[in-house]
């Protein structure tokens, strides 16, 4: 399942630092375990950090350059998802090719032949 959420960084220059967020709608339809993926493939050439905080119904996923993905739990509903991207553009960013319509986050349904996650890697918020 695909959330689609569309983030424009703007012109990114050298050394420059921020912040910017969007919301998105996750609906779930049976209770299980989700793969929440961040697609970094050559994003470590161009942020020297980049952290994505995803808010996902009370839960928080923090994802990052050197953690990429995270397991969630969720039962049947309809969520609305706050993405937020802090972000360190490198002092020589080099762009990865063909980021085009690729998708920056996905969060995908773990098959039940999989077994359940050995270690559960969300966090409640407070």
């Amino acid at each position: 399942m695909a959330i689609p959420v569309y983030v424009n960084l703007g012109n990114l220059t050298p050394g420059m630092a921020g912040s910017i967020s969007a919301t998105a709608h996750l609906y779930v339809n049976s209770t299980g375990y989700f793969n929440v993926k961040l697609h970094d493939d050559g994003l470590d050439d161009v942020f020297s950090n980049l952290t994505v905080v995803l808010d996902i119904g009370g839960r928080s996923v923090t994802l990052n350059l050197k953690r990429d993905e995270a397991t969630v739990n969720l039962a049947p509903g309809n969520y609305t998802v706050t993405v937020t991207i802090y972000y360190v553009v490198n002092d020589n960013p080099h762009g990865p090719p063909y980021v085009v319509n690729k998708p920056l986050i996905t969060v995908t349904p773990i098959k039940e032949s999989e077994g359940s996650p050995s270690n559960q890697t969300e966090t409640e918020s407070e």
